[in-house]
């Protein structure tokens, strides 16, 4: 029995010492190719635009300074038709919401917006400001308003009618595309920034969500945490800033036409702060003023009524700057200063 184990054993030894001795068969081009990818770094995958491809028609250009300083957030997108067209284009500016605390020109419908009017024809900015965190108002005002002047100021450039320019804003960008159809230079709140020979005034207006009042905030703006930061200044009286601050102050029978879009179920700006607005700016005697109040919306009333408002933007802005009347003058003081007039 110990003599007939050891045969086998001494087998086994001489089995696996041939299976050494012949070559490994030669791995074919496509097993080579699977083993060399698995030893190799996974490449990385690029992240994808929060948008679908830019029409071959259009084209963008992204982080333009709009002026040069200390503050990263001073830039915009810039979106138009590809084609420059027999004559200047209008313009819209976009400008994102988020309690003058957050955001940014580069999500959701302020990055989507852009594209879908320049299909359109319009030239498209979207446009990043100081927050809260950064500076107090008026400094997000004042970065506004120079952006539009540089759209003025480059309006040869990319084609643009500068008595044309409208503007887009939800929540914190309703307010302060609001204050761009408003507030005129004589209100000594334009800031320091460049371009200063020309107008920040847009010519029509379209908003969602608008704070327009904060001297009759529901509630006092000593409890809205977000208003408070932004009126919070060391050098600026709170009551005082707070008027500064509101829409509501500067309404006048010059203001630009106006398409206003508000939830009556607003649990952030309270349904009160448009009603009160709308009704300020037909007793100035303002000439076109449009307000959808939506009963059972809520903060997101522009986008979760898309149907509805998505359309009647569009048809806004193509009534008073795509085709405006022939004999219509431009409002919101869209003419260049007079210190250009003389030439």
């Amino acid at each position: 029995m110990q003599r007939f184990v050891s045969r086998i054993l001494m087998g086994l030894f001489l089995l696996g010492f041939v299976m050494y001795l012949i070559p490994e068969p030669q791995k074919s081009s496509a097993q080579n190719q699977i083993q060399n990818e698995k030893q190799q770094p996974k490449k990385e995958i690029p992240i994808l635009s929060n948008i679908a491809p830019l029409p071959k028609d259009l084209k963008i250009m992204e982080d333009i300074e709009y002026r040069r300083g200390g503050s990263c957030t001073w830039k915009l997108d810039l979106v138009m038709p590809r084609e420059r067209g027999e004559t200047p284009r209008p313009a819209i500016i976009f400008v994102h919401g988020g309690g003058w605390s957050s955001g940014d020109k580069a999500r959701g419908i302020f990055r989507s917006g852009p594209v879908e009017y320049a299909k359109l024809g319009y030239v498209c900015i979207s446009v990043n400001y100081r927050l809260s965190d950064e500076e107090p108002f008026p400094a997000c005002l004042q970065d506004v308003k120079c952006a539009v002047r540089w759209l003025r100021a480059h309006a040869d450039r990319y084609n643009v009618d500068p008595n044309r320019i409208g503007g887009y804003g939800n929540s914190a960008g309703a307010h302060l595309v609001s204050l761009l159809g408003l507030v005129d230079e004589n209100q000594k709140l334009e800031g320091d920034g460049p371009w200063q020979d020309q107008s920040s005034l847009l010519n029509a207006v379209c908003v969602s969500a608008i704070p327009t009042d904060f001297v009759n905030w529901p509630g006092g703006i000593r409890n809205q945490r977000t208003v408070f930061k932004l009126l919070n200044s060391k050098d600026t009286g709170l009551e005082e800033l707070a008027i500064q601050a509101s829409p509501i102050s500067y309404v006048s029978k010059n203001a630009p036409p106006f398409l206003v879009f508000q939830g009556a179920g607003d649990r952030i700006v309270d349904v009160s702060q448009a009603d009160s607005f709308v009704a300020a700016l037909k007793a100035a005697g303002a000439g076109d003023i449009t307000y959808q109040r939506y009963p059972n919306a809520n903060h997101d009333v522009f986008t979760r009524y898309y149907r509805e408002t998505y359309p009647e933007m569009e048809a806004f802005f193509d009534r008073v700057l795509m085709n405006p009347p022939a004999k219509a003058k431009p409002s919101g003081g869209a003419y260049r200063k007079a210190v250009t007039a003389a030439s």
